[in-house]
């Protein structure tokens, strides 16, 4: 008996955790359609095939669904990033290849890209991971001598600003690859790498970051 009710306990709560997984796979596909300003809970529920019921059991209002989401957008990225902070090279190609992964992975999987977009568009926080991992990568760069000491506040809003700006026209299909390219070039400029310097290196990690 004790073999049974701990096999339908596994059960159950594999049920419970498929069907959270419905509803926030439905729920990416539905912002990244609509946008987060355009959906309800309705769109959220009619997507995934649930009743609005099933949907508070897990999820007790929008805003813990969009936690939830920024959870799971941020996971994915954990795993890229913790891959190039292992990396031993030097800050600046660190950098740019840290640019370049998140936005590869974004091309490849285009509503996870509009939904990170929103995501990062919105009063939810920013993925925790990419910020420490920037900062640290900054400060040993100005330590280096390759970035120049400004205030991280600003190299922050820069560099997330931007990325913002061309992952939009990228998952939008409304720029090339060469533009992401020049962007975190200048980027890298605008924190004190020589422009050649540093277009020759966001050349190289574009192209590792897309498998070229």
């Amino acid at each position: 008996m004790r073999v049974n009710v701990e096999a339908r306990a596994a059960a159950a709560e594999q049920r419970r955790t498929q069907t959270r997984e419905r509803l926030l796979t439905a729920a990416e596909a539905v912002i990244a359609e609509k946008g987060l300003s355009g959906v309800s809970i309705e769109d959220f529920v009619r997507a995934a095939g649930v009743s609005r019921g099933t949907f508070y059991n897990y999820f007790p209002a929008t805003a813990n669904l969009l936690g939830a989401l920024t959870k799971r957008v941020a996971v994915d990225l954990d795993v890229l990033l913790e891959a190039v902070a292992r990396q031993r090279r030097d800050p600046a190609t660190l950098l740019a290849c840290s640019l370049h992964t998140v936005l590869a992975a974004h091309v490849a999987d285009p509503v996870r890209g509009w939904v990170a977009l929103q995501l990062a568009s919105s009063r939810n926080p920013r993925v925790a991971s990419f910020e420490t991992l920037f900062e640290r990568l900054y400060r040993e760069g100005v330590r280096a001598g390759q970035f120049r000491p400004i205030e991280m506040a600003s190299a922050l809003t820069l560099t997330f600003g931007s990325m913002r700006m061309i992952q939009r026209d990228l998952v939008a299909g409304e720029a090339a690859q060469v533009h992401s390219t020049e962007v975190v070039a200048l980027i890298l400029t605008a924190f004190g790498v020589p422009y050649d310097e540093a277009e020759k290196i966001s050349r190289a990690e574009a192209a590792a970051a897309r498998g070229g």
